[in-house]
């Protein structure tokens, strides 16, 4: 029996990479493989520090006063977005149980042995007749870490292909430009996850790169819906945000009125709040029915709008901030499914009789998705 061996962003408690990750996983299981996920630790995750050789990227687009002055700013937005309207900060208690509803979820996948950093898995690399690096946005330098061994650098004999890999922002360095065409002129097929990824790798590495769809896409909607724990409560408006934001919260209190629904914030670290129903330590299984069976989404997320799309939610909208430079991957998303219109304005000021307008005609969303589909599971399986 072949063996694969995946590389991506796993082992995070975050539920878009545990999603995407599994969803690879399982596919090429089903199909008969015996498939495990290389089980690279990244530095913050153990006490490791690289070698020189493997260090992140540095300095790459801004000067250090430039690099001060947005981090600031970023910082002063996360403590003012949870300021209450009386002044007063809340407490945020840490996440309930968030450990182990992700570690029991993650245990649905075979990992290879932990590699407790970069130099040791060069030093000893896993064997498998078949390399895969997995999606999410593994090959973006803006990382905090080296994110050269999701190119497979490391691999001395095998085949290696790259699946709907990411790179998430649209520009490069020059230094970036000829270490990411040396490795990709390595791969035996390369395939990304966004058409602005295609563009860009292609034309700085003259390797023939295809487009295919989010891990996600594999499995079948049903696979998905079946997997989904419905909540106890109908009838809401579901915001979900990858860090907290009063801004959405207020703005989704709003369209929450304006329905005649309840408001559901979801998030594993935000305040409690009786004007709206707080979950805190949902799973990713119940993560997905919350979005499945809202009346509306309102995110940030680039994967809570690929499940919005995969589960049939009624309706959803999401929010690109303007500090946020890795917006071009939900841009793709949406204008890949025809619901460019599902992108909420910088000022968050269209009202719900404005979004309960922009439908979704759900029966070309899943045609559209099928194709994808058809054509993402193609290539995958004609390559390993």
């Amino acid at each position: 029996m072949k063996k694969v061996g995946i590389i991506t962003i796993h082992n995070s408690p975050n539920y878009g990479a545990c999603l995407q990750s599994f969803a690879l996983y399982e596919y090429i299981r089903q199909q008969g493989y015996d498939v495990s996920i290389i089980d690279l630790h990244r530095p913050y995750h153990c006490d490791y520090k690289p070698s020189k050789k493997y260090r992140p990227y540095i300095n790459r687009f801004e000067t250090l006063t430039q690099k001060c002055k947005r981090c600031i700013k970023s910082v002063l937005h996360s403590v003012l977005s949870v300021v209450r309207q009386d002044g007063k900060m809340p407490v945020i208690p840490p996440p309930l149980n968030e450990l182990t509803s992700f570690d029991r979820f993650n245990s649905k996948i075979s990992l290879s042995r932990p590699y407790c950093g970069i130099d040791e898995l060069y030093a000893d690399p896993p064997v498998y007749d078949t390399y895969i690096t997995g999606s999410d946005q593994v090959w973006n330098p803006t990382q905090a870490y080296c994110i050269e061994p999701y190119f497979l650098t490391f691999v001395r004999y095998g085949r290696k292909i790259s699946y709907a890999s990411s790179v998430g922002i649209k520009t490069l360095t020059k230094g970036e430009k000829n270490d990411f065409s040396k490795w990709l002129r390595q791969y035996d097929a390369v395939s990304v996850r966004e058409p602005s990824a295609r563009e860009l790798l292609a034309g700085i590495s003259g390797v023939e790169i295809e487009q295919v769809s989010d891990p996600t896409f594999l499995l079948d909607s049903e696979y998905w819906k079946n997997l989904a724990v419905a909540p106890s409560f109908s009838d809401y408006v579901m915001v979900f945000m990858l860090s907290f934001d009063r801004s959405m919260i207020e703005y989704g209190l709003k369209i929450a009125k304006e329905s005649g629904k309840k408001l559901v914030s979801v998030a594993t670290e935000q305040p409690d709040d009786d004007r709206y129903i707080v979950v805190k330590d949902a799973s990713p299984e119940e993560w997905l029915g919350l979005i499945g069976n809202a009346d509306m989404v309102l995110t940030d997320s680039f994967h809570c709008t690929l499940f919005s799309i995969l589960l049939g939610t009624e309706n959803f909208f999401t929010y690109i901030a303007p500090w946020n430079i890795r917006g071009s991957r939900i841009e793709d998303l949406l204008f890949s499914v025809g619901l460019s219109d599902h992108l909420l304005d910088k000022g968050l000021s269209e009202d719900f009789a404005t979004l309960s307008h922009k439908t979704i005609n759900h029966d070309e969303v899943a045609a559209i998705v099928d194709k994808e589909r058809i054509r993402s599971r193609s290539f995958l399986l004609n390559n390993i």
